[in-house]
C-alpha cells in the first residue's frame, strides 16, 4: 500500500465561518485524504474548567475546532489531532511554551477524546464526527513548545522534559482510553533535532535520545510520530533525524510496542531563508524532493503517513505548495500527481 503523503494546513485554527469553510475546499482541491490539526488549548480554555475532562464545560469554546472536524469529515479527510500552548492557568511560568501540569494536560486530552469520539451531540440534532488518531503535544524535545528541556541539579544542567513528557503521555494514554478505547495515542511527536545538547534551560533533546527517554520510562502508546526536515535530499541524507535513520527510532519504539505504526508528521523543503530554516532549496528542487519524499517513505513499511508542512509559505515558514499570495509553486502538482496514485487504507477511513 505505501505511505500516505498527506498535508498540513496550520491555518485552519485561525479561521471561521465561510473562510474557513473556503480554506477547507482549498485542502480539499490538493487531493490529501489526511491532515493533521493542532489544537490549541489555550484558545480552547483560556480559563480553568471546573470539570476540565468534561468538553461540555463551559469554560471551553470548541465552536472553531468542531466547524474544522466536521468539514473536513464531510470532505473525506481523515484527521490526526495533536495539542499544544499551555494555558497560563496550567503553568507555573504562564507562558504559552510551559510544560503543564500533567494532571491538567491529561484532562485536557480526555476532553479532546471524549469529545471527538463518535457519540458527542453536534447541537443540530446529529453527533460529532469520530477522531481516532489523537498525537500527544508538538514538539516536546524542543523549548519553543516545551519548556524547560532542562534544570539544574547540583551546579549543573540536567535533562528534564523527557520526564515530564513521559509523565504526560502516561496519564493522557489512560484517560484517552477510558472515554474513547479505538482512539489510537501516538507519543513522541518530536521536533527534527538530531543532537542533545543541555547546558540551558532552554536546550533541546535529540529525537533519538528522546525516544529511548520514553524507553526508559516506559510510555504506553499505539503509535510513534516524528518530524522530519533533512538537509539534502530525502534519499541521501543520513544524520538523526532523517529518513535513513528511521529503523533507529523504530528499533526503540518495538521496545515499547513492537510493530508499532510510525508516522512522519511533518516534513518539507523551504525555498527561501526564514527565522527557523536557513538551509532552503530552489522550487524546482522543492518539487522533485516532494515526489522523492513519497518513494522513500514508501521503503519503510511501517511507516504510514509522511505529511508535507504545509500548505501555504508565510514570513516564518517557506515550506507550502503555494506562495504567500496563494500563487502555485511547481510541488503543487506534483503533491497532486502524489495524491491521485495512492489509495487510503480502510482503517484510515474513520
Amino acid at each position: 500500500m505505501g505511505a500516505q503523503m498527506a498535508l498540513q494546513d496550520d491555518q485552519l485554527p485561525n479561521m471561521s465561518g465561510a473562510a474557513l469553510e473556503q480554506r477547507l475546499d482549498l485542502l480539499q482541491s490538493t487531493g490529501t485524504t489526511i491532515t493533521r490539526v493542532d489544537i490549541l488549548w489555550g484558545f480552547v480554555a483560556p480559563t480553568q474548567p471546573a470539570d476540565a475532562s468534561n468538553p461540555g464545560d463551559p469554560a471551553y469554546d470548541w465552536s472553531r475546532y468542531d466547524q474544522i472536524i466536521t468539514g473536513l469529515r464531510a470532505r473525506n479527510i481523515t484527521p490526526i489531532v495533536d495539542f499544544y500552548w499551555t494555558p497560563k492557568w496550567a503553568s507555573q511560568s504562564g507562558n504559552k511554551n510551559a510544560a503543564p501540569r500533567v494532571a491538567d494536560g491529561a484532562a485536557f486530552a480526555a476532553a479532546i477524546a471524549r469529545r471527538y469520539n463518535g457519540t458527542w451531540p453536534d447541537g443540530a440534532g446529529g453527533t460529532l464526527p469520530l477522531v481516532r488518531r489523537l498525537e500527544i503535544w508538538n514538539e516536546p524535545n524542543i523549548a519553543t513548545y516545551w519548556f524547560p528541556q532542562c534544570r539544574r541539579q547540583g551546579g549543573k544542567y540536567v535533562l528534564d522534559s523527557a520526564r515530564q513528557y513521559a509523565a504526560l503521555l502516561a496519564a493522557s494514554y489512560a484517560q484517552i482510553k477510558a472515554v474513547s478505547p479505538t482512539s489510537i495515542v501516538t507519543g513522541g511527536v518530536t521536533g527534527p533535532v538530531g543532537d542533545s545538547r543541555c547546558d540551558a534551560a532552554d536546550s533541546s533533546v535529540g529525537s533519538l535520545t528522546f525516544a529511548k527517554e520514553m524507553v526508559r520510562n516506559r510510555v504506553p502508546l499505539d503509535a510513534w510520530s516524528m518530524h522530519l526536515y533533512p538537509i539534502g535530499s530525502p534519499a541521501q541524507a543520513y544524520f538523526v533525524p532523517s529518513w535513513k535513520t528511521i529503523p533507529q527510532i523504530q528499533a526503540q519504539v518495538d521496545r515499547l510496542q513492537p510493530g508499532a505504526p510510525i508516522y512522519v508528521t511533518e516534513s518539507g523543503y523551504h525555498t527561501s531563508y526564514n527565522r527557523y530554516h536557513r538551509y532552503f532549496v530552489s522550487e524546482r528542487q522543492q518539487k522533485s524532493w516532494l515526489t522523492q519524499t513519497q518513494q522513500v517513505a514508501n521503503r519503510y513499511p511501517r511507516v504510514e503517513v509522511a505529511m508535507w508542512f504545509n500548505l501555504q509559505d508565510n514570513p516564518y515558514w517557506t515550506g507550502g505548495l503555494l506562495r504567500e499570495d496563494l500563487s502555485q509553486k511547481p510541488a503543487w502538482d506534483a503533491f497532486r500527481q502524489a495524491t491521485a496514485g495512492q489509495s487510503r487504507p480502510a482503517d484510515w477511513s474513520r
